[in-house]
């Protein structure tokens, strides 16, 4: 990771917190969400546009689903759930994109 990884990472609202070898890559999703991954510092813009690829927006609404009664803060509704995992994805194509000039 580097400068301007950070910068691009900050201007698109996303913050970071580096740890020796790895970074935790966090942002609030409309849901409310506090969403994060985490990523390896040495090559932070692949494994970014990898975990983008690897994202399933409806496993991750899916999972919030099953546990919506038990979890306190979790939105009740699946349509809420639903959209807002789909919003997670787009922000993680659109960071990816900024790192590594990749279309989507």
């Amino acid at each position: 990771m580097n400068n301007k990884h950070r910068k691009i990472c900050e201007n698109l609202g996303w913050t970071l917190r580096e740890y020796e070898k790895d970074v935790d890559v966090c942002q609030y999703s409309p849901a409310g969400e506090d969403f994060f991954f985490a990523v390896a510092k040495r090559n932070f813009a692949e494994e970014v546009d990898q975990y983008a690829d690897d994202f399933d927006a409806d496993e991750h609404a899916e999972m919030w689903v099953e546990c919506r009664k038990s979890v306190r803060g979790v939105p009740q509704s699946i349509r809420t759930l639903i959209d807002d995992a789909d919003a997670i994805q787009e922000m993680l194509y659109s960071l990816a994109r900024a790192l590594n000039g990749r279309s989507y």
